[in-house]
C-alpha cells in the first residue's frame, strides 16, 4: 500500500511539472485587482530613491491608532522612516511666522523676499533645539536620539542612516552616517553652505543639494556611502535647489532648480549619476514658498514633475523621457495650485490640488497610459494656501494629509486607489506639515507637538501555508485588548478544469490581546494552481484579506507565494 501511494504523488508531481499553467491546469482564481500584502519598509523620504511615493504594504482599513509616542521635541515638515522594525524621524526645520502673502495675487509686493527666507531659517530658537530620534516601531518606544539643529529626512540604507544638518556657528552644513542600531557617529563631513533637501541614497551614492549662502547660487554633490566625496555639480547664479528631493534612477541623476528672484522659474535637469556630467535640462515653473518646491519622480523610463505657472495659475502634470528630455504628455489640472510631489502607482499618477477661486482641495487620479483623469474627489478640507500635502500610495490605499503653511491640519486622510472613495480618516492630537509614510501594513505620522502615531488594524492575517489535505492561516490580535466574534474565511479556487472551488469559514469567539489563532480550509483535494483568499473581519470593520496562490497535488498543498 504504501508503494503505491508514493508511486501516486510522484505520479501526480511529474504531471504537475509536465503540463503547463495555461492547459490542463487553469487558473481560476481571483481578479487581478485583489490587493496582495508584503511586508515593506519606507527607508527615506518618498519611499525609495525614485520618489515615486509607493509601497508594496497594505494600508490599514480602519483608523485603529496602534500605539502614540512623544518624543518631547516640535517636530515640522518631515517624513517618518522606517527600516527593520525601527522608525526614523528627523524633527526638521523650525519656522517663525511671517506675514501671509496676498493668496489673490502672489506677484504682489507682499510676497516675502528670498532674503527674508534666509534670515529667519538661520535665526537661532532658544526654544527650539532639533535632532534625529530612533523609535521601536512596533511599540514606539525611544531607542535613541542623536541632538542637531535642522535636520533634513534621512535615509537608512544596511544599517546605517544619512541625513544632513546645518551648522549653525559656521553656517555650513553636516553630512552624517550614523550606526542605525545605537546613533554612534560613524562619520562626518563637512559641506559648504545651506542643506534643506531630503537625504536620497541608491547605488551605493548619497547626492544631496547646498545652497552658498555668500554668492546665493546652489550645488549637487554626490559621495559614496563611506563619505568620499565623488562630484559636484555648480548651478548658475541665482539658481538653487530648494528642499526639492532628488531622484536617482537608471545610472541618473534628476532634479529640480528653482530661480533665485522670480520664485516660479526653473528647470528639470539630468546628470550622469557616476560622473555628475550635465545631460540635458528642460525649463519648467518651480514656484518657492518657504518650505517646499516639487520634486521629480521617475518610474518606466520617464520622470514626472508638477509645474505650477503663476502668470496663468495653471497646474500641469508633466511627464518627460527619462534619457532625452523630451516632452512626452501632459495634463492640465487647470487653475489649481498644486506643489505635490506625484505618487505613481497602478499605472496611474495621484497629485492633489487647491482650486484658487473656490478655495476648495482636490484629489486626482490620472491614467499614465492615455494621459486621462480616471478619478477626481473632494478632500474633506479647505486650505488657506497650499491646499494638500503630497498624497502617497499603498497597494489598496491613496492616504495625504490637508496641509499648507497657513492651513495646518490635524487630520490624515485615506482613500480607496480604485474608486476614490474615503475610506478614513485620523483626528491627531495636535497639528502638522509633516508627510505620512507605510511600511507593513502600518501608517506612520507625526505633528508639530512632537507626536509619532502608528495606525494599523487590531486584526492581522499572519502567513497562509499549505498541508496535508489543508490550507491555514493565523488570526494575529495586535491590539491591546480582547476581540470578540472575529469571522473567517479561506477559499480555495482554481485546479485542473476548475474544479477546486472551496468555501471554509467560522467565528473566532474570543482573541486575546497578542495572540494568534490558527484557521483551516479542509479538506482540499485536487491537481494543479490554485488561488487563495483570506477574508477576516468584525462588525462595523472593514474586511481584511490577503492572497496567496498553491499548487494542489492530490492531497498536497503546496505554497508558491
Amino acid at each position: 500500500m504504501k508503494t503505491k501511494i508514493i508511486c501516486f504523488s510522484i505520479l501526480m508531481l511529474l504531471i504537475a511539472t509536465t503540463y503547463p499553467v495555461h492547459g490542463v491546469f487553469q487558473k481560476q482564481g481571483f481578479p487581478h485587482s485583489e490587493p496582495v500584502s508584503q511586508a515593506s519598509d519606507w527607508p527615506m523620504f518618498r519611499h525609495d530613491a525614485q520618489n515615486t511615493g509607493c509601497s508594496d504594504s497594505l494600508a490599514p482599513n480602519t483608523n485603529q491608532l496602534r500605539w502614540q509616542s512623544s518624543i518631547a521635541d516640535t517636530i515640522m515638515d518631515s517624513t517618518p522612516v522606517v527600516a527593520n522594525d525601527k522608525l526614523y524621524i528627523s524633527t526638521g526645520w523650525y519656522y517663525a511666522d511671517l506675514p501671509p502673502p496676498n493668496v489673490t495675487d502672489f506677484r504682489s509686493n507682499e510676497f516675502p523676499s528670498f532674503p527674508e527666507y534666509i534670515t529667519e531659517m538661520l535665526t537661532y530658537h532658544e526654544e527650539y533645539w532639533g535632532g534625529i530620534y530612533c523609535l521601536d516601531a512596533t511599540d514606539g518606544g525611544q531607542l535613541w536620539n542623536v541632538d542637531m539643529y535642522a535636520p533634513n529626512e534621512p535615509a537608512v540604507i544596511d544599517g546605517r542612516v544619512y541625513t544632513t544638518d546645518l551648522n549653525l556657528y559656521s553656517y555650513w552644513s553636516e553630512l552624517y552616517c550614523l550606526n542605525a542600531d545605537t546613533g554612534g557617529t560613524i562619520w562626518t563631513k563637512t559641506l559648504s553652505g545651506l542643506t534643506i533637501s531630503p537625504t536620497v541614497v541608491a547605488d551605493d551614492k548619497i547626492v544631496v543639494s547646498t545652497l552658498d549662502l555668500y554668492m546665493f547660487y546652489g550645488i549637487v554633490q554626490c559621495y559614496d556611502t563611506d563619505g568620499v566625496p565623488l562630484w559636484s555639480y555648480p548651478l548658475p547664479p541665482d539658481e538653487i535647489v530648494w528642499f526639492s528631493a532628488p531622484a536617482i534612477y537608471d545610472g541618473k541623476v534628476y532634479f529640480i532648480s528653482s530661480d533665485l528672484y522670480s520664485y516660479f522659474g526653473g528647470k528639470l535637469y539630468c546628470l550622469d549619476l557616476e560622473t555628475g556630467q550635465y545631460l540635458w535640462s528642460q525649463s519648467v515653473s518651480s514656484f518657492i514658498f518657504y518650505y517646499g518646491t516639487t520634486s521629480p519622480v521617475c518610474s518606466d523610463g520617464r520622470v514626472y514633475c508638477l509645474d505650477f505657472n503663476i502668470n496663468n495659475y495653471q497646474s500641469t502634470l508633466k511627464c518627460f523621457n527619462a534619457d532625452t528630455g523630451s516632452l512626452q504628455w501632459y495634463y492640465n489640472l487647470g487653475e489649481v495650485l498644486s506643489l505635490d510631489i506625484p505618487a505613481i502607482n497602478d499605472n496611474s499618477a495621484f497629485v492633489s490640488g487647491f482650486d484658487l477661486y473656490s478655495y476648495y482641495c482636490w484629489l486626482y487620479r490620472i491614467s499614465l497610459d492615455n494621459h486621462t483623469l480616471i478619478w477626481k474627489v473632494p478632500v474633506p478640507a479647505s486650505g488657506y494656501y497650499f491646499g494638500t500635502g503630497s498624497p502617497i500610495c499603498a497597494v489598496d490605499k491613496v492616504i495625504l494629509v490637508p496641509s499648507g503653511f497657513y492651513s495646518y491640519t490635524d487630520k490624515l486622510y485615506c482613500y480607496d486607489i480604485s474608486t476614490g472613495t474615503l475610506a478614513w480618516f485620523y483626528l491627531m492630537s495636535g497639528l502638522s506639515i509633516c508627510s505620512p509614510s507605510i511600511a507593513d501594513d502600518t501608517v506612520y505620522m507625526a505633528d508639530m507637538n512632537g507626536y509619532v502615531y502608528a495606525i494599523a488594524d487590531q486584526l492581522k492575517i499572519a502567513e497562509i501555508s499549505g498541508g496535508l489535505f489543508s490550507i491555514s492561516a493565523g488570526v494575529q490580535n495586535i491590539g491591546d485588548s480582547t476581540l470578540t466574534d472575529v469571522d473567517w474565511s479561506i477559499e480555495c479556487l482554481g485546479g485542473m478544469l476548475g474544479l477546486i472551488n472551496q468555501v471554509d469559514e467560522g467565528t473566532i469567539t474570543s482573541l486575546t490581546s497578542g495572540t494568534t489563532d490558527t484557521v483551516r480550509a479542509l479538506p482540499i483535494f485536487g491537481l494543479g494552481t490554485v488561488s487563495i483568499k483570506v477574508t477576516v473581519s468584525m462588525t462595523g470593520m472593514t474586511p481584511i484579506r490577503k492572497m496567496a496562490e498553491a499548487m494542489v497535488i492530490g492531497p498536497f498543498v503546496m505554497m508558491t507565494s
